[in-house]
């Protein structure tokens, strides 16, 4: 058994459905891959945002949500194994019914599934309504600790919590409240401790220092993390 990670499926979620590249209007759809080769995956959602804009359409216009969750579904089952453990930290699914989300949880084959919350769920804040997920998770937590190769990491949604005091990322590439002060409450402190996060959105994987990794879908082409893979990471980061 092993331990995976992820965040951000946001699962029916027209925005980040269409940001992620599933796209129903052909056009849309040929400039985003092509921007996604010569550009990068940033440059291509800001195309997205822009071209809906242009067009007066809205994201629901233009999304293929459920060719989104059926590739992140798929993703993660082709990554674990049934005998794995996964975390999702926050933000499972957003403007769609929980019937629908219930329906993309038991399509992923794992032996546990383990919810941090984010912003976006129905539970932040309104601890009272977890029994909303008690179908599919076997733990739900604001944060939790876990060790891996004997050492301990925080799990938030959220970067920490002194990194969410408005800094606007020059190169654009992260949600427009990806360090919104207004969440800083519900981020853990620096403690000394490494931290795994969601919530920005961001296409690439170290958070704003070295303590911090991004193990969001974006940055991790829809694949969930391992724990191999986050020593790995942070092994390089050291040396």
């Amino acid at each position: 058994m092993a331990m995976y990670f992820t965040t951000d499926t946001h699962f029916g979620h027209p925005l980040v459905s269409a940001l992620r590249g599933f796209i129903t209007i052909p056009d849309i759809k040929a400039g985003y891959d092509r921007i996604v080769a010569e550009q990068g995956r940033a440059e291509a959602t800001r195309y997205v945002k822009r071209t809906a804009t242009d067009r007066n359409l809205r994201m629901r216009d233009i999304a293929d949500t459920d060719a989104h969750d059926a590739a992140v579904v798929a993703s993660i089952n082709a990554t674990l194994t049934p005998d794995d453990e996964l975390w999702i930290m926050g933000d499972v699914g957003y403007r769609t019914s929980m019937e629908h989300i219930r329906h993309c949880l038991h399509a992923i084959h794992a032996r546990r599934l383990h919810l941090v919350v984010g912003n976006h769920d129905v539970n932040f804040h309104h601890r009272e309504l977890d029994g909303e997920w008690h179908h599919a998770f076997a733990t739900i937590q604001d944060s939790a600790t876990v060790t891996i190769g004997g050492v301990e990491y925080h799990l938030s949604h959220f970067p920490y919590r002194e990194d969410m005091d408005g800094f606007r990322d020059p190169t654009g590439d992260v949600s427009d409240n990806a360090y919104d002060p207004g969440y800083a409450p519900d981020a853990l402190p620096r403690d000394g401790r490494r931290l795994l996060f969601g919530h920005t959105h961001q296409h690439t994987k170290p958070g704003r220092a070295a303590d911090s990794l991004h193990v969001g879908l974006d940055s991790w082409d829809l694949r969930p993390v391992s724990e191999a893979q986050i020593m790995q990471w942070f092994d390089g980061v050291r040396h």
